[in-house]
């Protein structure tokens, strides 16, 4: 499936958008500050909470 039309992110295309290391974007997933959804071991971001929280870190949080 193409990334551009699934609806969630995984922690490396964090990492990849954000330029950010591992820990860092583990760190990311597990500050709350964005929804998190954690499947077995793997975790996912959906991508529209993601992009907003990009453009608004606030507006995620609520």
């Amino acid at each position: 499936m193409c990334e551009a039309t699934r609806d969630t992110l995984t922690v490396k295309e964090i990492q990849q958008i954000l330029k950010i290391g591992t820990n860092s974007a583990y760190n990311l997933i597990h500050s709350k500050a964005f929804p998190v959804i954690k499947i077995g071991q793997s975790y996912r971001v959906p991508r529209e909470a993601f992009y907003a929280w990009m453009e608004r870190p606030s507006a995620a949080k609520n």
